[in-house]
């Protein structure tokens, strides 16, 4: 049986669109809201235990945390991500009502968490 030329193509999105997806949320954070603390804040984060920056100009932005069950969860793209205590940096936090994430391709580099009053 014959498929025809957009049948092919709609084959080809098809495959193509889990990795267009995991690109969308693996992507660089809200730019705007990147720039606000790039020069004051973001460019000077090292990642834990490193000399690695937190930041690759892109990659760090505001963010709603919580913190439940004796652990810190940030929302990036519309998804909570858990936070490794080894990633959570001690840091001034710019914004304090709001956490800081750095993330790429999937793994958290450096957060701050928003002031929790302690």
């Amino acid at each position: 049986m014959k498929t025809s030329k957009l049948q092919a193509s709609l084959l080809r999105c098809r495959a193509l669109m889990p990795a267009a997806v995991l690109f969308a949320l693996a992507g660089p954070a809200n730019a705007e809201d990147h720039s606000k603390y790039h020069a004051s804040d973001y460019q000077y984060w090292k990642q834990p235990g490193t000399n690695a920056s937190c930041c690759n100009d892109h990659d760090c932005a505001p963010v709603p945390a919580e913190f439940r069950n004796n652990q810190w969860f940030a929302k990036r793209n519309g998804e909570w991500i858990p936070i490794p205590w080894e990633r959570i940096i001690r840091e001034r936090n710019p914004s304090p009502e709001e956490g800081h994430l750095c993330y790429t391709y999937g793994r958290v580099l450096c957060f701050v968490p928003p002031h929790t009053g302690e």
